[in-house]
C-alpha cells in the first residue's frame, strides 16, 4: 500500500507550514517497540542466557526481525559497549567468557531484517537488565602449601 500523507507542522505560535508526503509507504517505514521481558538465566559458572519478547509485533513480521544486542560492565559507558546483531529472528543470545565478579547490563533492539521485504528502522533500546558475574573460583580458593 502506498499512502499520501499532508503534514502540517507548527512553527512558533500561529504559524504552520504544510508538508505533503507523496507515494508514502507504510511497510518501508516500521519502527518497532522496544523488545520487552529481559530475563537472565546462569547456565553455568560463567556462561549465561539472556532472552526476551515483544509484545506488541505484527504477525506478518514473524521471522522477518532482526535484534541488537549491546552489554557492558556497569563502569564502562554504552560507548564503550560490545554490541552484535543476531541476523535471525532469535529472541536469546548466549554470553560466555565474560570476566568473573563483575556487575554487567545489556539491552536489545528490534528492526525488520535486512533481508525481509518490510523495512525500517532500529527500535528505541530496552530497558536494560543487570547481572553480576560468579566469582572465579580458582582465584578465590585458598590453597596451603
Amino acid at each position: 500500500d502506498r499512502l499520501t500523507l499532508a503534514v502540517h507542522c507548527q512553527i512558533g505560535g500561529n504559524r504552520s507550514t504544510p508538508v505533503q508526503i507523496e507515494d508514502f509507504s507504510p511497510l518501508a517505514n516500521i519502527k518497532l517497540r522496544p523488545p520487552g521481558n529481559l530475563q537472565l538465566v546462569s547456565k553455568t559458572e560463567n556462561t549465561y542466557n539472556l532472552t526476551w519478547s515483544l509484545n506488541i509485533s505484527s504477525h506478518y513480521l514473524d521471522g522477518e526481525r532482526e535484534y541488537q544486542v549491546r552489554y557492558r560492565t556497569t563502569s564502562q559507558s554504552w560507548e564503550e559497549a560490545r554490541n552484535f546483531t543476531i541476523v535471525q529472528d532469535q529472541m536469546w543470545v548466549v554470553f560466555e567468557s565474560l570476566l568473573p565478579d563483575l556487575k554487567y547490563e545489556a539491552a536489545v533492539r528490534a528492526r525488520p531484517s535486512a533481508s525481509s521485504t518490510y523495512r525500517g528502522v532500529w527500535s528505541d533500546w530496552s530497558e536494560t537488565t543487570v547481572w553480576r558475574t560468579h566469582a572465579d573460583r580458582e582465584h578465590h580458593s585458598g590453597s596451603l602449601t
